[in-house]
């Protein structure tokens, strides 16, 4: 048919054509069998095998959603889908009146538990939307599962104490039972009997007890006959004297029977009850399932949730075909933002089709709400259709040659195609001469283009790669070939057009030189110019990918280093703020111990000054007394104030007052001294810091500083010297501290005898004291023992920022037993 005879009908019919050609070639329906394993009911199952693309925008992004939110919970704690089952016959009986089996009954009694318990399950996670609506529709009410268990046991048999009736004659059923086959028994092992039975056994026919009796002793056994053996050797008499206890039995049976049947049916109508709110649990019970099939096939393929624009935009990263088996190339590709139709050309065999095959199978399984696997930064364009020609689908009955089944699919994709779509063509103009082949091919990719179709095409003719050329948002891609292996490394590369390497092939396998010059000089210079330039192109990629690639593992070191050396500043931040924090403590404690002893002297010294007043020894002048006694008070005051305002002073010397501020540079010059010696006690502009130089190095303008209990090198430039304090006996000095703490330090940490729990806090503190006092080398004596406390320690080594390494000790110094650690 031509296609100006084409109309609505013809289009919606061609469209339709597109569709299943298109899920046809992509092998969807391994997809839709994947997806529908997945499944744990039949009721999942139904929906995953009507799976296909959604023709909405915003049914696709709610379909995705939801998979992204059942794979969130698989991934952290798999949701209780258990005991989902079709009931869509059960309730169909019910509302029809229908009296229910027990199975049926506990079929819906599990569907019930399923669905509280799924409701429960989901109201208990946050961040979800469209599974928390899904979980509204599930009820928790319990009293139609319980009435089922109640009646019905886990065998399904009704329950004794399914009603008070029912126990009653069941009760009456055992005791009668058990009555007539005490009688039986006895008959059986009597002497009248004895030489007259088959076997000494008392068995059932047609639901009486009867005795299995011998055909020549029939007469000698007076009852009712109800059969014989296949042989005839054997007669089932019911003896005469247990007929009335039968018919009781047949009389309670049958009463048993009466009851179990109205319990069923008044459970059965308690289902036609509810029957609505089952139809829609089961309707959501169904969705849920199919969600959950979704996210385990999100799973299986480690696969991930695009992002969705409406530009027709398609980016995918690291995406791999689900249905390859063994390793696979992943594919790097975008269309639709720069560029909107895209040329791909490479050696046969090279990966174009696969290539074409995973965009267009990734694209209808997004669009059908399924995860892709693809990286997380993929992004998907919504399409409203896809329509491929890919691979060679000719028909012998039709009698189509290859161009001739191509173009049957190739023509109305022209017709229907348009900016919405996304077209795939594997070979494009191939199947005939190639004089006309190409130019088809490049009308047929200038039409696609005009009308800003996304359109991704394969193709063997060199025609087409000076094309794309001519073109705006157009490009070329190339599968990528590898000149050295004579072999495709399946990797997609876009911006450059690929080449045959026909000659370096035939030339590699052995192709005399002659035979190949010939050939050579047969093709157009302008051709082999236009191989020579793609080569250069593609040596100039490889270099360029070759430098990226290093640029790229420089910059992840450096990201490392930098990201160990904060790590590094942090630690040694915390550790000085906890010895400046512990050195406040015990100055605030030193001033209210120092307070409280003065103010307990100036109380005794009152107690002597009104005890002399009141009555002085013979000859002693009070005058004299109160005088020394009130100097005495004077001075411990003045001790009292002098101490304190030591203490103020060092306060001020660990927290600076706000506001202060080091000098300008342009005074640097007139502060650096020649004559820096060991002990002299400095100001750190920088941190406006007190401490005292520990050690100088004139040949590097540098000097080690005590700061506090901080041991630091600094800059020359960076001091100002400062007076040094008065001694007094009172006074605390960090620096002394520090020196003291590493006078006192052992050489080595002894923690056998401890708990982990207790020994971890130990190991951390010694490492902290050991960097305080300057030390590179710390040893901790764990013992040998059961091990657990050495693995423990190096655990815990393993992670600490200042650790650089550790080892066991040599035999001279412990092996097993000992750990010695360097520090950074």
């Amino acid at each position: 048919m031509r296609t100006e005879d084409w109309n609505d009908a013809t289009l919606a019919q061609a469209e339709e054509h597109l569709l299943g050609t298109a899920l046809r070639q992509m092998e969807f329906s391994r997809i839709v069998d994947w997806v529908a394993s997945g499944a744990t009911c039949s009721l999942g199952s139904s929906l995953a095998r009507e799976l296909s693309p959604l023709s909405s925008g915003e049914d696709v992004r709610r379909a995705l959603d939801e998979t992204s939110e059942m794979r969130r919970l698989l991934d952290e704690e798999p949701p209780p889908m258990g005991g989902i089952s079709d009931l869509s016959a059960p309730i169909r009986r019910a509302e029809r009146s229908g009296v229910l089996d027990p199975e049926d009954l506990l079929a819906v009694a599990d569907c019930l538990r399923a669905a509280r318990l799924l409701r429960r399950y989901l109201e208990r996670r946050e961040g979800l939307e469209h599974l928390a609506d899904l979980a509204e529709a599930l009820d928790t009410d319990t009293g139609l599962e319980k009435s089922i268990r109640s009646a019905i046991t886990e065998e399904g048999e009704v329950a004794d104490d399914a009603s008070p009736e029912l126990r009653r004659i069941r009760r009456s059923l055992r005791d009668s039972s058990e009555e007539l086959r005490r009688r039986l028994d006895r008959m059986v092992h009597g002497p009248e009997l004895k030489n007259h039975l088959q076997e000494a056994i008392v068995t059932q026919r047609s639901g009486r007890y009867v005795l299995p009796v011998r055909q020549e002793s029939r007469g000698r056994v007076k009852g009712i006959v109800h059969g014989q053996s296949s042989s005839g050797a054997t007669v089932f008499i019911e003896p005469e004297m247990v007929v009335e206890m039968n018919n009781r039995l047949r009389e309670l049976r049958d009463r048993e029977e009466t009851e179990i049947i109205r319990i069923l049916s008044e459970i059965s109508s308690m289902v036609r009850a509810e029957s609505r709110r089952l139809r829609i649990e089961q309707e959501a019970l169904s969705h849920l399932d199919f969600i959950y099939a979704r996210a385990r096939a999100s799973q299986d393929m480690e696969a991930a949730a695009p992002t969705l624009n409406d530009r027709g935009y398609l980016r995918l990263v690291r995406a791999r075909h689900p249905l390859l088996e063994g390793e696979v190339v992943p594919l790097d590709v975008e269309i639709g933002e720069d560029f909107h139709t895209l040329v791909v050309t490479g050696p046969n065999t090279g990966g174009k089709t696969v290539t074409l095959k995973t965009i267009g199978l990734l694209t209808l399984m997004c669009q059908s709400g399924l995860h892709i696997p693809a990286d997380a930064e993929s992004e998907m364009g919504l399409f409203r259709a896809v329509y491929c020609d890919i691979g060679d689908e000719q028909s012998i009955t039709q009698n189509l040659s290859t161009f001739s089944s191509h173009m049957s699919n190739v023509i109305p994709i022209l017709r229907c195609a348009d900016s919405d779509t996304l077209v795939l063509l594997d070979e494009l103009g191939a199947g005939t001469d190639p004089a006309e082949g190409a130019p088809l091919a490049v009308g047929i990719l200038h039409h696609l283009h005009d009308l800003e179709v996304r359109t991704v095409a394969s193709t063997h003719y060199g025609q087409l790669k000076s094309f794309v050329y001519s073109l705006d948002r157009a490009a070329n891609a190339s599968m990528e070939f590898d000149s050295e292996t004579l072999s495709p490394t399946y990797r997609l590369v876009l911006g450059t057009p690929g080449r045959s390497n026909a000659f370096e092939i035939a030339a590699r396998l052995g192709m005399h030189s002659e035979v190949l010059a010939r050939a050579r000089r047969a093709v157009s210079g302008e051709e082999m110019d236009a191989q020579a330039l793609i080569r250069a192109i593609e040596e100039d990629r490889r270099a360029w990918e070759e430098s990226r690639r290093r640029v790229e593992t420089e910059v992840k070191d450096a990201e490392k280093l930098r990201r160990r050396a904060e790590r590094r500043e942090e630690y040694l931040r915390g550790v000085q703020e906890d010895v400046l924090n512990d050195t406040r403590a015990e100055l605030r404690q030193l001033m209210s111990s120092t307070r409280d002893q003065a103010n307990a002297l100036l109380r005794d010294i009152h107690r002597l000054a009104v005890e002399l007043k009141s009555g002085l020894p013979e000859g002693k002048d009070p005058g004299e007394t109160l005088k020394k006694a009130e100097d005495l008070r004077r001075r411990t005051l003045d001790l009292r104030s002098r101490t304190e305002e030591q203490l103020r002073k060092k306060s001020r010397e660990i927290e600076p007052e706000e506001g202060s501020k080091s000098h300008g540079a342009d005074e640097e010059t007139n502060r650096v001294p020649t004559d820096w010696r060991p002990g002299q006690h400095v100001r750190v502009i920088s941190l406006d810091k007190r401490g005292s130089i520990i050690e100088v190095n004139r040949e590097d303008e540098d000097a080690e500083v005590q700061l506090g209990v901080m041991r630091i090198r600094l800059p020359m430039s960076d001091l100002e010297p400062v007076e040094e304090p008065e001694r007094k006996k009172d006074r605390i000095r960090l620096g002394e501290m520090s020196r003291l703490k590493g006078e006192s330090l052992s050489e080595e940490l002894n923690i056998r005898q401890h708990t982990v729990e207790e020994a971890l806090p130990k190991v951390a503190k010694y490492l902290d004291d050991v960097l305080l006092a300057g030390g590179s080398k710390a040893t901790v004596l764990h013992g040998r023992g059961t091990g657990t406390l050495r693995e423990a320690v190096r655990e815990y080594l393993r992670d600490h920022p200042l650790v650089a390494s550790y080892r066991s000790g040599d035999p001279s110094e412990g092996g097993d037993g000992v750990t010695i650690i360097s520090l950074r």
